[in-house]
């Protein structure tokens, strides 16, 4: 079995339910007559672009969005709403926090959705740091992203 062959399986395996743990996709591989170990399944994770929410772990909600779904704040109204507890725009950064261990999940949807004016994103276990162009970039951003978690964007 190569590879690429039991990435797809993995992909196949986290598309119909996110997996608890990496014990849980052993399993699930074994189930597919494909042995492998945690370290493994470890390393196809993150070369699958895998993350770990608070359900476990999942595909990336929207990696590849279309051209005029990108900079959509409002897609990602159940996410924030869901798992951030505070949106503060601080020079040119806009700072979240959220519950321990979810900054990694939120970070990769504000990822997926790509919103107007964000350089780059980077997560810790419960804080997001967005790198945007200046100042005023970052304050319009923290407030489009409050709006969203308000479903009001």
């Amino acid at each position: 079995m190569t590879r690429t062959r039991r990435q797809a399986i993995l992909k196949d395996i986290l598309s119909s339910a996110a997996a608890s743990t990496q014990e849980a996709l052993v399993n699930g591989l074994a189930k597919e007559g494909i042995e492998v170990t945690q370290a493994t399944v470890s390393r196809d994770l993150a070369a699958i672009g895998a993350v770990r929410g608070p359900s476990g772990y999942h595909l990336p909600v929207a990696p590849n969005q279309p051209a005029d779904k990108q900079g959509d704040t409002t897609q990602l109204h159940p996410v924030l709403r869901d798992h951030v507890i505070r949106i503060s725009p601080a020079a040119s950064i806009v700072v979240i926090h959220t519950a321990p261990g979810h900054a990694n999940f939120v970070a990769s949807e504000i990822d997926a959705v790509r919103p107007t004016n964000m350089v780059g994103c980077l997560a810790g276990d419960d804080t997001i740091f967005i790198a945007t162009p200046s100042n005023k970039a970052a304050t319009t951003l923290a407030q489009q992203l409050s709006q969203a978690i308000e479903g009001d964007a």
